[in-house]
């Protein structure tokens, strides 16, 4: 008499946790570079640390390649790939929990040479509760556009022509209700056939593509560092990013009005900014060696500069270094990682552990997970001493830094997006 009761009981409690787990990772959103913020930090998430493919979710492959990143928006998750014979660029929507496709647009813009560790997908879309924004750039064009969730174009702005040595990989992020883009362009070392661009930093209204702001900054080298927020102690925030001519810049999120620039450097940063600790992080290199990192923090208000803390040498230089637990943790182009200390960039430890990064970290409170160049995923300890917990074969070459949602890891290879999460 008891069974029937017993088992509508069991079925309402696997409902439940069904509809809970639901809903927790549906509430997970990574809607930029690196996250919130660009921190590249998921602290209240626990992934998987000995990983094989057992606990691959799905593995589909793209439409085409790219060294992009995907974004995720509950269900939802967007991520580009290009055709190198055509330039021809594509968005894809899948289904976060399947992997299943779900539409995909492509977007036309003309061939042209770009770095040979470049390509026309490096540029990592981002998203909000209305509507996924996209860049892409060709010698005459430099595009943003935004579509709905369902793929529905909403508008597009084109902000004229686009001129580097490297080719484009400007990536997008959501401030409030507006979106902002550094369309730093090359002045220095051009061709004869190309005249120098112009660098700002371009803000627009999210749902209609309207300039918001737009702020003039220095034209040296094309540059790649993707701007953050960084929050002082009374609340007040900046958008910060870091350039060769400007070096260091704040500028008022709402307005663009400049608050300070310093410390220019010497040459191109491809590195994100990161804040972390109260202080703001960049670097900058190049392909030949000499790179340099610096930290500074900023004054007590928006009109002091600020002051240099320390400098890192043979530092990052394409991937952005991550800050958890206290330690700055810097991966190079050239396969090396480092420790220090995020306060007063002390070393800790330095380590060879790949041939070569150009993707950047993520971290939880426990690990690090980064791919390297030949399509490894490493599983890193935080700690005083290097700690490899885990090297796993994706199968594929990839450029690309990880993206999270919920419990789930999602780790883009040159043609693929892979899923991965415990089972």
């Amino acid at each position: 008499m008891l069974r029937q009761p017993i088992r509508v009981i069991l079925a309402c409690s696997v409902l439940f946790v069904l509809l809970n787990n639901s809903l927790s990772f549906s509430q997970s959103n990574w809607p930029r570079f690196r996250g919130p913020n660009g921190s590249g930090l998921v602290e209240e998430t626990k992934l998987p640390e000995d990983i094989s493919e057992a606990e691959y979710h799905w593995k589909v492959k793209l439409a085409g390649i790219g060294s992009s990143s995907p974004v995720i928006w509950g269900k939802h998750l967007f991520v580009t790939s290009c055709d190198p014979s055509s330039g021809n660029l594509t968005l894809e929507c899948l289904d976060a929990f399947s992997g299943k496709v779900r539409w995909s647009k492509v977007f036309q813009q003309g061939v042209y040479r770009v770095h040979g560790r470049n390509n026309f997908a490096s540029s990592t879309p981002a998203v909000d509760e209305n509507h996924i924004y996209l860049t892409y750039a060709d010698p005459d064009h430099t595009m943003l556009v935004a579509l709905d969730h369902d793929g529905n174009q909403k508008w597009q702005r084109d902000f004229g022509t686009w001129t580097s040595q490297h080719g484009f990989a400007a990536s997008p992020m959501v401030y409030g209700d507006k979106v902002i883009v550094f369309n730093s362009q090359q002045s220095q070392r051009l061709k004869p056939d190309q005249s120098p661009g112009g660098s700002h930093m371009i803000a627009v209204k999210g749902e209609t593509g309207e300039n918001a702001w737009s702020s003039s900054l220095t034209s040296t080298r094309a540059c790649y560092a993707i701007p953050s927020i960084y929050r002082d102690e009374n609340g007040v925030e900046q958008l910060v990013s870091c350039n060769t001519g400007d070096g260091f810049f704040s500028l008022d999120p709402e307005t663009g009005e400049q608050n300070w620039a310093t410390l220019p450097f010497r040459m191109r940063t491809v590195a994100s900014t990161l804040t972390a600790g109260g202080l703001i992080i960049g670097s900058n290199g190049s392909g030949g060696g000499g790179n340099y990192l610096v930290a500074i923090r900023p004054g007590k208000d928006l009109k002091t500069v600020p002051e240099k803390v320390y400098e890192i040498s043979k530092a990052n230089y394409v991937p952005t270094p991550i800050a958890v637990g206290g330690k700055l943790y810097l991966f190079s182009d050239k396969g090396i990682g480092q420790c220090v200390e995020l306060q007063t960039g002390k070393p800790i430890w330095e380590k060879r552990m790949a041939k070569g990064f150009s993707g950047s970290p993520i971290a939880t409170s426990s690990n690090i997970y980064i791919m390297d160049e030949s399509g490894n995923l490493l599983v890193i300890g935080l700690g005083s001493q290097y700690e490899e917990i885990c090297k796993h074969s994706l199968g594929e070459s990839t450029r690309a830094t990880p993206a999270v949602a919920g419990d789930r890891l999602y780790l883009r290879t040159d043609s693929h997006l892979i899923c991965v999460g415990n089972k």
